[in-house]
């Protein structure tokens, strides 16, 4: 796979966007190359954007954060999003993350340790349990509350 590239701003708020390549999992057929950017933003603390794009097609999708640092260790997800870790003989460690209902599903597989050393930059952005303290209620909610 190529080498992960991730940046990080600080200012105006926190984002941090990792690139890198991830593989479509297909049942007995050699899997399939695609490009990956995940995206995160202190603006929307509990969600990761995902962004799978291959010859000029592409799709987004948001996780929960907090699914796939649970994902890391264990299976989590119900619905339209399941993350979970797989153990390879060759001792790759690889994270899966299947999107849409199990009858019309995609499944990719990146590897795991890229994923996790991405999400603690996002913990190092908003640490678990200060989300709530990135949203801006008084703003959203001030032109709401004059309207009389």
């Amino acid at each position: 796979m190529s080498k992960p590239v991730t940046l990080t701003e600080l200012h105006p708020h926190r984002t941090t966007t990792l690139r890198h390549r991830t593989q479509l999992v297909r049942d007995g057929r050699p899997a399939v190359q695609l490009d990956l950017e995940l995206h995160y933003t202190s603006l929307d603390p509990f969600a990761v954007r995902i962004g799978l794009e291959t010859d000029g097609a592409s799709i987004h999708w948001s996780l929960s954060r907090e699914a796939l640092l649970l994902g890391l260790r264990r299976h989590e997800g119900i619905g339209d999003v399941a993350v979970w870790p797989v153990h390879q003989t060759d001792g790759c460690g690889w994270l899966r993350i299947r999107l849409g209902p199990l009858r019309s599903c995609a499944v990719f597989q990146m590897e795991r340790d890229v994923i996790s050393d991405w999400l603690d930059v996002t913990l190092q952005l908003v640490p678990r349990d200060t989300e709530s303290d990135h949203l801006d209620w008084e703003d959203f909610l001030a032109p709401l509350l004059d309207q009389d």
